[in-house]
């Protein structure tokens, strides 16, 4: 078991039950908030799973003011996963971010957040991910600011790809409300002195935590365009129902 603080939001996918009783292999996928929040002794941790492909989620603006560290051995993908529904990166500055805070409780602030989830399924960077998931070129370890909803949503899907249940992934998505309590409650703090009204802080619990409709509502968008998630992991990764028959032997157990 590794000693990381929880509130990291560190984890690996192995050991989930897959609908045909089997489990993800471990060892194979990591999750975790910003890298660079960790400490030396936790990187080290890091460094001693040899990951081969290292999957950073967040936007540049991001990246730039908090970067990953050095991490031997590992191939980094810098991969904006979140956009608006026009495709547009979204901008994570302090300024964007209060903006978005701002809107929130408002119908056009909810229409954004409600797009930001509808297009992640379809982001540029799970390509990249699920082309080295389908290379065979494992460990990998993805993230994002706080391993949460860019990084939950992969989560999500490589587990729906591997026959967990969407029930159970969703499950895996909410675990982050857990391993971040203290971070949430800290924020729900402050924007209660903030807002002041009661009713419209809890859809700011998405800012530090999850909400279980918003990952729904990627969910949703694959049905939507796609009809089912075999023709999705089709149409988005060109992975067959014979390839994913290939990459369920491969990494489950």
């Amino acid at each position: 078991m590794m000693n990381l603080r929880k509130e990291l939001n560190f984890r690996e996918l192995g050991g989930i039950v897959c609908d045909d009783g089997r489990h993800v292999k471990k060892g194979q996928f990591y999750r975790c908030g910003a890298l660079a929040d960790l400490n030396e002794e936790e990187l080290q941790e890091i460094r001693a799973l040899h990951i081969r492909h290292i999957f950073d989620f967040r936007s540049n603006y991001e990246s730039s003011r908090n970067p990953d560290p050095y991490i031997e051995g590992a191939q980094v993908h810098l991969v904006n996963a979140m956009t608006d529904r026009n495709g547009n990166p979204l901008d994570f500055s302090p300024a964007g971010i209060e903006k978005i805070q701002k809107q929130i409780s408002t119908a056009d602030g909810r229409a954004l957040l409600t797009g930001m989830y509808y297009n992640l399924p379809f982001s540029g960077a799970y390509q990249e991910m699920f082309a080295v998931i389908r290379r065979e070129e494992t460990p990998i370890l993805f993230h994002c600011s706080a391993g949460k909803d860019r990084t939950g949503i992969a989560a999500v899907l490589i587990l729906m790809m591997l026959g967990v249940s969407e029930e159970d992934a969703l499950d895996d998505y909410m675990l982050t409300n857990e391993y971040r309590a203290p971070v949430i409650e800290r924020f729900m703090m402050r924007m209660k002195e903030v807002i002041g009204d009661e009713k419209d802080l809890e859809p700011l619990i998405a800012f530090e935590g999850v909400a279980r409709e918003n990952a729904e509502v990627s969910l949703q968008a694959i049905r939507e365009r796609c009809g089912d998630f075999e023709t999705y992991l089709m149409t988005q990764f060109g992975i067959t129902a014979e390839e994913r028959i290939r990459l369920r032997d491969i990494y489950t157990e």
